[in-house]
């Protein structure tokens, strides 16, 4: 069984989240991403300002259940308000990216 291996750098891959994230018709809010967002009293715009300015934490790692890459982001202090963990699809110029879950820093 081979891995699959990131097309990108951690560096490549934030400068891609943060473009694509400055139009949000190109973030797709999964259905477990709305229901956090809810539980857990953050705004849909922290979220995306994360996404916007974020640095990867973690991963990227390939996740073969979704078929994407998935890796955690949060800004640095003090605008250290939520972390979001995103995906992408494994292409060269992936087109959208995908909020998956998020909560906020304590």
């Amino acid at each position: 069984m081979s891995t699959i291996s990131p097309l990108w750098t951690p560096r490549q891959l934030e400068d891609l989240v943060h473009v694509l994230a400055r139009d949000s018709s190109k973030v797709v809010l999964t259905d477990h991403f709305l229901q956090r967002l809810a539980e857990r009293g953050v705004t849909v715009g922290e979220a995306l300002r994360c996404l916007q300015r974020g640095a990867i934490i973690r991963g990227p790692t390939y996740s073969a259940e979704h078929k994407s890459f998935e890796f955690r982001m949060c800004e640095p202090p003090p605008r250290d308000i939520v972390c979001v963990v995103a995906a992408v699809k494994p292409v060269l110029d992936p087109g959208e990216v995908f909020a998956v879950t998020v909560w906020e820093v304590n």
